[in-house]
């Protein structure tokens, strides 16, 4: 049976001091490879190229050529299903999802996993005690997260497990984060969270004030 997490972003409220969950402000990985996949098909590009265009878009920039802005202005929101449907709405009307998403990564994959929580795969250490052979304990959802994150927590029951959180500086403080993405493929660890979703979350504030909380379910 498959592992898949559940992550989510808070930040520190600097009046009230309390931890306010975030909404859609990340992307989606797989909806973005599939709407990637179409572009590249219709349009001739390679990844690079398609990616380096979504990611515009995603993030409000403006073309910078016909071609761009057709891509941008006419094409991606005619494949793209309105925000807050899910993949169930966007494969009835034949569309992809909106790669918009309050989860700052919702892919599966072991290694990350293992280096997050020591879940599924415990081959390399996890964040907070890498190179090192001593065993870092999963904290749990932490006493102050807000009541969303905790009502969440709580509908998962015993079905969700190896609850756990780090600060946006502790994960810029990993050694993870100093590899290149061919030295994270080299550990199995998918190079979309030290390269996407950690720079997503870099701009929602001061990184000690920032954090992902996350747990799992099979």
């Amino acid at each position: 049976m498959g592992c898949d997490i559940h992550m989510f972003a808070e930040k520190r409220n600097p009046v009230t001091q309390k931890w306010d969950v975030i909404g859609e402000e990340f992307t989606d990985s797989y909806a973005l490879w599939a709407l990637g996949k179409e572009i590249t098909e219709i349009f001739g590009m390679d990844e690079e190229e398609a990616w380096e265009i979504m990611m515009n878009w995603v993030d409000g920039k403006s073309p910078i050529n016909r071609e761009e802005q057709y891509i941008m202005g006419k094409f991606i929101p005619s494949r793209v299903a309105p925000r807050g449907s899910g993949w169930d709405y966007a494969y009835a009307k034949g569309m992809i999802k909106s790669p918009f998403t309050d989860q700052p990564y919702g892919g599966r994959c072991y290694s990350l996993f293992g280096i997050l929580a020591g879940v599924r795969n415990p081959s390399n250490p996890m964040i907070g005690a890498e190179f090192n052979s001593s065993k870092f304990n999963l904290k749990g959802v932490p006493d102050d997260a807000s009541p969303q994150i905790k009502g969440m927590s709580d509908d998962w029951g015993v079905d969700g497990h190896s609850h756990n959180y780090f600060t946006v500086q502790e994960l810029l403080d990993s050694d993870y984060n100093k590899m290149d993405k061919e030295e994270l493929q080299t550990l199995g660890i998918d190079p979309y969270f030290f390269n996407t979703t950690l720079p997503q979350l870099q701009k929602l504030g001061n990184p000690e004030d920032v954090r992902i909380i996350f747990w799992f379910d099979n």
